[in-house]
């Protein structure tokens, strides 16, 4: 699996919203805009994550190409965006994101940490989902919701080395957010979801 597919694969695993409902780990009550630092395997990956609950919007650059996720809990889709292709693709959401929006997740606080300035609560995630894949390690919250931190692993159902992860968010900044960001723009060409492997040499999720 080549890094750009695997990052989005993760991405997705760990902060997208929920298939079932927009209640989700990392869906705060409210709007705002960070920077992002997503690490997979001792690879950093920097971009901006803009939210507005039940939707989110993040942009990294990917062994030099530009890419765009757009995450809808509504129309439980995710649009991923290629901007130099003037094309996007749609699909479903992994089925391990259905299961982590779940509050008995969130009944194992281990303590209280600042992150970034942001005061938090520390929770331990070790989830095994429907699908066999199991997430565990560790998720700092905001009182509001914000996901400020996740570090810990994802193994995936048929088995292999865990895949390390970490997110971080740094500069966060309260406030209402434009719609258009959280709506592919017009004028794209639709691929079908099998294109994924054909741009990026697997399938996500």
């Amino acid at each position: 699996m080549r890094r750009s597919t695997l990052l989005l694969s993760l991405l997705l695993l760990v902060v997208s919203p929920a298939v079932a409902r927009a209640a989700l780990l990392g869906d705060a009550s409210i709007a705002y805009s960070a920077e992002r630092t997503v690490t997979v395997n001792g690879r950093s990956y920097t971009g901006m994550v803009f939210h507005v609950p039940g939707r989110e919007r993040h942009e990294q650059e990917i062994q030099g190409i530009p890419e765009v996720i757009i995450l809808d809990a509504a129309a439980k889709q995710a649009f991923l965006i290629v901007p130099m292709l003037k094309s996007y693709i749609a699909f479903g959401f992994p089925g391990v994101m259905a299961e982590l929006d779940d509050p008995s997740l969130r009944r194992r606080p281990v303590g209280r940490e600042t992150i970034n300035g942001v005061r938090t609560t520390k929770y331990r995630i070790d989830h095994v989902s429907a699908d066999g894949s199991r997430a565990e390690g560790y998720a700092w919250l905001s009182a509001p919701g914000v996901l400020m931190r996740i570090d810990g692993t994802i193994t995936r159902k048929n088995g292999g080395k865990p895949l390390s992860i970490r997110m971080e968010l740094g500069n966060l900044a309260v406030g209402p957010q434009n719609p258009a960001l959280f709506q592919v723009p017009p004028g794209l060409a639709k691929l079908p979801a099998e294109a994924l492997q054909a741009l990026f040499g697997s399938k996500p999720g």
